[in-house]
């Protein structure tokens, strides 16, 4: 955050929220801590199915579940809407907080996590690209692409791949529609560049399942895509 921004209302409770999940952290983690369970990432645009493949996932392999952003910044989330640098640090952020709340957790469970740093990037990116279209996409192989070295890593991270006229026909059972979700139904370029995003990504790269399959050959390629991890 820079000092312009700091005072900005929910900066400072967003930096009390990120130090007090650090402390946290630091006082529930070991150095002899040696076993840890696998951190999965479903990632996928709004309406591939998330939500609903997390929760029978979750349950088969008695994972706890996080989001990012967390839930305890959802609570000022709002206040980052309308200002789109402040609304990218508080997604970034939050990433954070979730990595240091999560690492507890992996001694004891999986975690199946909704949504990481590739989301905030993808969008990031492709919010960008949109805006700017005089600059082109950044090319594959892009440091923008990589995965931030002081950042807690996935194990694995799968992106639930849906043809768009799925996706809308899923998404049109909700109620409720975000300004983000909006700008996918409307704009074709702007949702390309978010899928390129994803597919550039390294050094914590994403695996890209079908998801306009029926629910069970879909929850079978999750299942496979994840056994080695869970059944080592």
């Amino acid at each position: 955050m820079t000092d312009e921004n700091k005072h900005v209302k929910g900066v400072p409770e967003l930096m009390e929220i990120f130090l007090s999940a650090k402390l946290q952290y630091q006082a529930d983690i070991s150095s002899n801590d040696s076993k840890r369970h696998p951190l999965i990432v479903l990632e996928g645009l709004d309406g591939s199915g998330k939500t609903t493949v997390g929760k029978r996932f979750s349950k088969k392999i008695h994972a706890q579940t996080w989001k990012t952003p967390p839930e305890s910044t959802g609570h000022i989330r709002h206040l980052f809407d309308d200002h789109p640098v402040l609304r990218t640090a508080y997604y970034s952020l939050g990433n954070y907080i979730a990595a240091y709340e999560i690492q507890p957790l992996l001694k004891h469970a999986p975690v199946l996590l909704d949504r990481y740093w590739h989301s905030t990037a993808a969008y990031a990116i492709g919010e960008y690209a949109k805006d700017h279209p005089e600059y082109p996409m950044p090319a594959k192989g892009d440091p923008i692409y990589k995965w931030p070295e002081d950042l807690f890593k996935p194990d694995i991270v799968i992106f639930l791949d849906v043809s768009e006229e799925v996706r809308k026909e899923r998404q049109s059972r909700r109620k409720n529609v975000t300004a983000q979700e909006n700008m996918l139904n409307s704009d074709l370029k702007f949702r390309q560049n978010v899928i390129q995003a994803y597919k550039n990504m390294y050094q914590s790269g994403v695996q890209f399942i079908n998801a306009d399959l029926d629910f069970e050959p879909k929850f079978q390629l999750i299942e496979e895509a994840t056994k080695n991890l869970l059944y080592r």
